[in-house]
């Protein structure tokens, strides 16, 4: 017996087959799938290694039952007053976990509703908004294979998108790396531009004259470097234009390819995960919010200003720095036993089916959201099945290579820094976030090297790592950067 499924790190979506033999199981690249094509990157390689329960795992709510869970969670809500809640969702989270999350929002009257996505690519959306209208992407990996030149920025695509790398190298573009220090990435490109950080603007606004660039059919493939940086949003829409300003855009190998760092975060995107009050960051910064409903992330590890909270609540499939502060933990299904939709960077929607059955009393997070919302009398949260939710969301699923996009470069008026000292930090090949799934894997473990010339990210907390530093939102995104 097979099961198709898909990984559940980054936003690549690469497709896995499950063949169960008895009590055995084995996993291997899906050879149908369009994203991977049979490929697997290391972690996905050893997905296996990382199911089932060990000494972490969270197998019953902290309140000893699911029914004294809920209601307590139920008491907290009607004792805080609305504004002072909220919700703190995940990119790793189904569709339909995050359509029932934004209902029950609605329903109850919740403005604070966000996700982590806010650390990492809300400055894309906002660029993406201004130059195209709307929050497009507007390209595929298909033009990976029709661009004469592939130019990598912000991105060491090699160790943290290593199946996109893979299907750069198999093409027959000549591969550019711009990066503040010599990445894997770098190595093996065809051309190494090393800039200083905080000047990679400079570098951008030079593309126009650039010949492989400006006479080549070029895509541009960015992630974090860019979106985790000062002036993220401009940083994006320059590059943009520069695509505008040279014809690089609206044809097969040409455009602006943003990767995404988790497997849904594009599915938060399209649901609008996105706060009518506070940013995610501004639920830890500031003190309006006492009742704080977390799942499937561990802001303990991600948040440079990580708080206490009058009511902490976390949903989550492991033992996490967050759930240690909790005072109410939930064990929610862990990948393996999901089932659901997620949206690659790509824009294509890809299925998440179980194969094993729930860990302990773990529930899949769209069924915990709903026993809350019934818990409070809230209609409309009797949901027997994830494809009930996912029927009624009645998402259009074609899918094409590419979308068409408005060709009017945007005015940018970026002000004038000063850099400093700096601190590079970044994902290593054989781990991932705050390693609470890689971290089960004997074999991520033992391969795992960290690289002198940046920080892990996967081994130091954020508010350990920018202790005393200045937090500075974007001033069109509001994601934050960090300033020394």
């Amino acid at each position: 017996m097979s099961f198709k499924t898909t990984c559940p790190y980054c936003g690549v979506g690469c497709g896995i087959e499950i063949s169960r033999t008895g009590s055995s199981l084995k996993l291997i690249g899906d050879k149908d799938s369009p994203v991977n094509q049979g490929m697997l990157c290391i972690k996905g390689q050893t997905l296996l290694e990382t199911v089932g329960s060990d000494d972490d795992r969270l197998l019953v709510p902290s309140t000893g039952s699911w029914s004294s869970a809920i209601k307590r969670i139920s008491e907290a809500f009607k004792n805080t007053p609305k504004d002072s809640i909220a919700l703190y969702l995940s990119g790793q989270m189904l569709m339909e976990d995050l359509y029932v999350a934004k209902k029950f929002t609605h329903a109850y009257g919740i403005k604070n509703l966000e996700s982590n996505s806010r650390l990492c690519m809300y400055s894309t959306v906002a660029a993406n908004n201004r130059a195209y209208g709307s929050d497009i992407v507007p390209v595929s990996y298909d033009d990976i294979y029709h661009a004469e030149t592939v130019f990598i920025i912000g991105s060491n695509t090699a160790d943290c998108h290593p199946i996109v790398f893979n299907h750069i190298k198999k093409s027959k573009a000549f591969v550019v790396c711009v990066d503040v220090y010599k990445s894997t990435t770098a190595k093996r490109s065809d051309l190494f531009i090393q800039v200083e950080p905080g000047q990679d603007m400079v570098l951008i606004d030079d593309l126009v004259n650039q010949p492989w660039f400006k006479d080549k059919k070029t895509l541009s493939v960015y992630s974090q470097g860019l979106t985790q940086s000062t002036d993220a949003t401009d940083k994006v829409n320059a590059l943009i234009n520069a695509h505008i300003k040279t014809g690089n855009i609206n044809k097969p190998g040409c455009g602006v390819l943003s990767l995404t760092g988790q497997c849904n975060a594009m599915g938060g995107r399209e649901i609008g995960i996105k706060t009518q009050d506070l940013t995610a960051t501004e639920f830890f910064s500031t003190d309006q919010i006492k009742t704080l409903w977390v799942m499937a992330t561990n802001p303990a590890h991600s948040m440079i200003n990580y708080r206490q909270f009058e009511t902490l609540i976390v949903s989550d499939f492991t033992k996490t720095l967050t759930t240690q502060d909790a005072d109410i933990v939930l064990p929610a299904c862990s990948w393996s036993e999901q089932t659901g939709h997620q949206k690659n960077s790509e824009r294509r929607y890809l299925e998440q089916n179980a194969f094993l059955p729930p860990a302990g009393e773990s529930k899949p997070d769209w069924e915990i959201i709903c026993l809350v919302a019934k818990e409070l009398g809230l209609e409309g949260f009797d949901y027997a099945h994830a494809d009930e939710i996912w029927t009624q969301m009645d998402i259009d699923q074609t899918w094409t290579s590419n979308i068409q996009v408005r060709e009017v470069p945007v005015e940018i008026n970026t002000p004038e820094r000063e850099y400093g000292s700096s601190i590079n930090n970044g994902r290593l090949l054989a781990q991932w976030h705050g390693m609470s799934r890689t971290g089960k894997s004997e074999t991520l473990n033992k391969m795992t090297q960290e690289n002198s010339a940046m920080v892990s990210i996967h081994h130091i907390t954020n508010t350990e790592l920018f202790k005393d530093k200045e937090v500075e939102l974007d001033k069109y995104s509001k994601q934050p950067c960090f300033k020394g």
